[in-house]
């Protein structure tokens, strides 16, 4: 605020100073203090109601249209702060990825936090972790959560839209972006999913004892069996 300067008058040693003049001085130095105390930076502190919210961007626009940006909280910290608005009237914005941006009129200095309560434009990635493969590619496709790539433990990619009947029962181990994240309508989940064990046919093995080196490799040759190299084991 502009500050009224009463027009000069001095007085000579020994005059006394007249109430209307000690008034003018009293006046002039509330102006003061009061126009420095509104001009003083001072801080603000939002905080985005959200759960799962962890990378809003949090601006201030002021009255003649310029904007400060706030300093992100570091995490277990839920406050955005502006350590340097004016005194006055601003806008806040807040938006964060799967939620329409929300803005509030606030007036700096505020001794409390300013709440932003965000709306859902999107999905928030459920907790995938020990579901089979079918039922975490089921619970995303109800929540309209695309699926950009599935992969094995060693590193065998699985296509989302048709898995291999060998992996859609195996469990999720890893997913991205975590539980409780939330994704834009554009965003996408990646998996990764136990590798599908193969079971080798095993036949059981005919005893041997007793029989001749034909005999033995035909017995073999019926289970499907190969002899190997004969090892003598008689004594030189």
């Amino acid at each position: 605020m502009p500050i009224d300067v009463p027009a000069p008058k001095t007085v000579q040693a020994g005059e006394p100073v007249t109430a209307e003049g000690w008034n003018t001085i009293v006046n002039a130095i509330n102006a003061s203090i009061q126009h420095i105390n509104n001009s003083e930076a001072s801080s603000l502190r939002v905080v985005v109601t959200n759960a799962g919210v962890t990378e809003a961007r949090v601006t201030a626009t002021r009255d003649d249209g310029v904007t400060f940006e706030a300093v992100a909280p570091v995490p277990p910290g839920t406050q955005y702060i502006f350590a340097g608005l004016n005194a006055g009237a601003y806008k806040i914005r807040a938006e964060a990825p799967g939620f329409s941006p929300a803005v509030v009129d606030v007036t700096a200095p505020s001794a409390n936090p300013v709440e932003v309560s965000l709306t859902s434009s999107g999905s928030i990635m459920p907790d995938l972790f020990g579901l089979t493969l079918r039922g975490a590619l089921l619970e995303l496709k109800n929540r309209n959560i695309a699926v950009e790539r599935v992969l094995d433990v060693v590193g065998r990619d699985v296509a989302p839209a048709n898995p291999d009947p060998a992996f859609v029962g195996q469990p999720v181990l890893m997913q991205l972006p975590s539980a409780g994240t939330a994704i834009a309508p554009e965003g996408r989940a990646q998996l990764v999913v136990s590798a599908a064990l193969e079971a080798e046919q095993a036949v059981e093995v005919p005893s041997l004892a007793g029989l001749t080196l034909a005999e033995a490799q035909k017995a073999l040759e019926n289970v499907g069996l190969k002899l190997g190299k004969a090892v003598n084991t008689a004594p030189r």
